[in-house]
């Protein structure tokens, strides 16, 4: 089967792997630590974003220097803990990344997660090389929902926007996507298909293995 585009771009929590939960428990004991009292799942505060961000949002007030990046890296060092040994690949992922290295389209790794995160869940994953590029918070000046990662990813990649196709799961993600002017195909981990289409989103699948299901169907 032919495949429309020549890079593919994965965002990383939600998308190449069913993440939520992990970084819900870890934001639950960060809280806990530095609040006194714990966050339920679907707490305002946990919106998508870089770390910071979130980190600002629930100890409600600005951090910046020593005690941002302090914080910063407790907060991931919870998350590590909690999700050593439990992350697992969303179902059909490695057979669709072997599938798009044999057609010779190129791949990318894009996410507001910082390096330490991206080091470590492609290790958990057992995916270090699966990706031709990875790019995290450090890449660029802003994050998503700026298209401005994507835009650099395809940059590194030597393809146009336009010739890409994002992977998302987070309507803040697939705003990013359009915006760089990239096609964008939801994986339903943790939105309905009305909220990804609304979003922007011109295909909705649960998983790689529905995903590739569709991919003869594609119209561009």
């Amino acid at each position: 089967m032919s495949f429309p585009f020549k890079a593919v771009l994965f965002d990383m929590d939600g998308t190449i792997t069913d993440s939520t939960a992990l970084h819900d428990a870890a934001w639950d004991a960060f809280a806990r630590a530095h609040l006194g009292s714990g966050l339920a799942p679907g707490d305002p505060r946990l919106v998508p974003g870089r770390t910071l961000d979130v980190v600002r949002a629930v100890l409600g007030r600005h951090v910046e220097g020593d005690e941002a990046q302090r914080l910063h890296d407790d907060k991931e060092q919870r998350f590590h803990a909690i999700a050593r040994g439990r992350m697992r690949p969303i179902d059909g992922l490695r057979d669709y990344l072997e599938w798009l290295a044999g057609q010779g389209v190129a791949t990318a790794l894009v996410t507001n997660a910082p390096r330490m995160n991206i080091d470590f869940s492609l290790q958990e994953l057992g995916l270090i090389d699966a990706f031709g590029i990875t790019l995290g918070a450090e890449d660029v000046v802003r994050g998503k929902p700026h298209p401005d990662p994507f835009i650099e990813a395809c940059r590194r990649l030597g393809v146009a926007p336009r010739e890409a196709l994002v992977h998302e799961d987070s309507q803040l993600g697939i705003k990013a996507g359009v915006a760089a002017g990239a096609a964008v195909a939801a994986i339903l981990s943790g939105m309905s298909a009305d909220a990804a289409q609304a979003s922007g989103a011109r295909w909705v699948t649960e998983d790689y293995v529905a995903w590739m299901a569709q991919i003869p169907m594609l119209a561009v």
